[in-house]
C-alpha cells in the first residue's frame, strides 16, 4: 500500500454541480470517484458528504468553488479553485482531487481560504455572502470580413456583421451570425454595386484556455441584389437582379482572451456554393456569387 492511499477519502460523496457544470457531469464524477475512491449514495442518504461545486464569481475560465457539508455537522467549508493557467481538458481531474482535499480538510476542521468576493454591481450593491455568479452562456461579437469567390467573374465583397453564441458544453458552442456585405464592381459598360445579407448557422468545437482554436460546420444563406449603373449619356441601361445563395461552410480559427469577459480572434471560413447569382455585362459575367468561396474575418467577443 502507498503512503498517499492512505491519506485519500474513502467516503460515500453526493456531488452538486452548478449548471455552469453540467456538460463535465460525467467526467468530473468520473474524477471524484477516483480520487474519493467512494460510491455515489442516494439523494436521501444522511450519511455521505455532501460536496457543492460552482462556477468562480469571474466565472468558469477563473476557476470554481467547492462547498463541503460533513453529515451531523451544522459547519460548511468552501475552497476556491483558480485554475487560469491549466488546460481545459485537465480540469476534470483538478475537480476530482480538489474534492479529496477539501473533503479530508473539513474532518480535521482546517481554516478554509474564502473565495474572492464578486464585484460589486454599478449601483454599489454587495452580492449576498456564499453566493458566486455564475458564468454566462452566451456572447456576442461584433465582426469585419473580406469574402472572395473564385468563379469567372467572381466577386469580392467586404462587410461587418454581429454573431451571438450559446456555450452547450465545455468545448461545443453554437453560433450564427448576420453579415452585410457589399462591393462595386466596374465593367467596361459601367458598374454593378453589389449588396449581399447572409447568415451562417454553425456548430463550433473549441479547445484550449486563454488561447485557443475552433473548427466548426454549417451552412450559409443568404440574399444578394445586383443592379447595373450606366454611365451618363449612356445608351445602355441598368438592370437589378435579386437571388438568394447558399452554401455548406467549414470554418477554422483562433483567438485570444484579453479578460474574462473579453476576446479576439481571427477566423477562416470555406464554402462552396450550391445556388448562387450572377450579373452579366454584354453576355460575359462581371459579379458572380459562384464557385468556392474564401472569407477572413476579425472579430471582437463580449460575454454578456
Amino acid at each position: 500500500m502507498h503512503a498517499d492511499d492512505l491519506d485519500r477519502p474513502r467516503s460515500a460523496v453526493r456531488l452538486e454541480l452548478g449548471g455552469c457544470l453540467e456538460g463535465e457531469r460525467a467526467a468530473i464524477q468520473h474524477a471524484v470517484r477516483v480520487e474519493v475512491e467512494g460510491d455515489a449514495p442516494a439523494s436521501d442518504d444522511a450519511s455521505a458528504v455532501a460536496v457543492g461545486v460552482d462556477c468562480a464569481a469571474d466565472g468558469l475560465d477563473a476557476g470554481v468553488v467547492l462547498e463541503v457539508r460533513q453529515p451531523g455537522s451544522p459547519r460548511r467549508y468552501r475552497y476556491a479553485l483558480d485554475w487560469r493557467a491549466q488546460p481545459l481538458d485537465a480540469r476534470p481531474r483538478l475537480i476530482g482531487l480538489a474534492v479529496a482535499e477539501a473533503i479530508a480538510a473539513s474532518r480535521i476542521e482546517l481554516t478554509a481560504v474564502p473565495e474572492p468576493a464578486p464585484p460589486a454591481s454599478g449601483r454599489g450593491a454587495i452580492a449576498a455572502p456564499g453566493t458566486s455568479r455564475v458564468a454566462s452562456e452566451w456572447t456576442v461579437a461584433l465582426a469585419g470580413d473580406l469574402r472572395a469567390f473564385w468563379a469567372r467573374g467572381g466577386v469580392a465583397l467586404l462587410g461587418v456583421g454581429v454573431m451571438p453564441a450559446r456555450r452547450l458544453s465545455l468545448h461545443l458552442h453554437l453560433a450564427a451570425d448576420v453579415v452585410v456585405e457589399g462591393a462595386t464592381v466596374l465593367t467596361g459598360s459601367g458598374a454593378v454595386a453589389v449588396l449581399s445579407v447572409s447568415s451562417a448557422p454553425r456548430i463550433v468545437y473549441r479547445a484550449g484556455g486563454r488561447l485557443h482554436g475552433e473548427v466548426g460546420i454549417g451552412a450559409r444563406v443568404g440574399i444578394v441584389r445586383l443592379h447595373g449603373e450606366a454611365p451618363p449619356r449612356s445608351e445602355v441601361v441598368g438592370d437589378s437582379l435579386v437571388r438568394a445563395w447558399l452554401g455548406p461552410v467549414a470554418i477554422v480559427g483562433v483567438g485570444a482572451d484579453l479578460t474574462p469577459a473579453v476576446a479576439v480572434s481571427a477566423c477562416l471560413e470555406l464554402g462552396v456554393i450550391a445556388a448562387g447569382a450572377t450579373a452579366r455585362d454584354l453576355g460575359e459575367p462581371a459579379a458572380s456569387l459562384g464557385g468556392a468561396w474564401t472569407s477572413l474575418g476579425l472579430a471582437a467577443t463580449i460575454a454578456l
